[in-house]
């Protein structure tokens, strides 16, 4: 359903007047979360000096996919759960926004998916902490299985699951460099990862970290 707005609509309008933020598909909360960080978004496009195409997973409401829309020729985005892949193929629909329901991984295994809250806050769940709880019957893609011909941004938003698809694209970061953008949170811990593991990773693919903001870290070839 559409958002019953309790956010600044004012706001969302100053920063793209044109979008029609009252008919977006989701949930204030987690409309909410994801205006926030398009400014990271904003911040890695500047970047990128070719913008031939992005891949970026965690699609979400869309959101994200919609202003990549805007300088990337070719959007690919991935979202594996149902109803947030409905809510991004009304929200984000855009042409040259190629919507993929998947999980991005490492391998091939199918996934299950879990919208409960993982940390000790306490705070409401929303749509946006959907995360892959396991083995199931959602498809995992890895990227480097796509072949594309051309990856200028990688953007990761997939609430700690970010070095398994990093893992699955490790042919297609040392081919096309393309500035990574990852978030980096406690989500991490929960695949037994930590902070610093997923940081080396990136950095010994011959990477520098450009800045950080709220949660995330943008990356850029040496």
């Amino acid at each position: 359903m559409s958002i019953q707005h309790t956010l600044n609509i004012s706001q969302l309008k100053a920063y793209r007047p044109r979008w029609p933020w009252e008919r977006f598909i989701g949930s204030d909360a987690c409309l909410k979360w994801s205006f926030r960080d398009l400014q990271n978004l904003d911040a890695a496009i500047r970047l990128t000096k070719r913008r031939r195409c992005v891949v970026q997973a965690g699609g979400n409401l869309g959101i994200f996919p919609k202003r990549l829309a805007e300088d990337f020729d070719r959007v690919v985005t991935f979202e594996p759960d149902s109803k947030l892949f409905a809510a991004l193929k009304v929200n984000a629909w855009e042409s040259n926004v190629e919507a993929i329901r998947a999980a991005l991984g490492c391998d091939r295994t199918p996934v299950s998916l879990s919208g409960r809250r993982r940390d000790t806050s306490g705070r409401p769940t929303h749509e946006g902490l959907t995360h892959v709880a396991g083995s199931g019957s959602i498809p995992q893609v890895r990227l480097d299985d796509m072949s594309l011909k051309a990856c200028d941004l990688l953007y990761l938003d997939i609430e700690g699951y970010e070095l398994f698809a990093l893992r699955g694209a490790e042919r297609t970061i040392e081919r096309c460099r393309p500035v990574i953008g990852v978030e980096i949170n406690r989500n991490i811990e929960f695949y037994g990862h930590t902070a610093g593991q997923l940081r080396s990773w990136i950095i010994s693919k011959n990477y520098k970290l450009s800045f950080a903001l709220n949660s995330d870290e943008v990356y850029v070839p040496c």
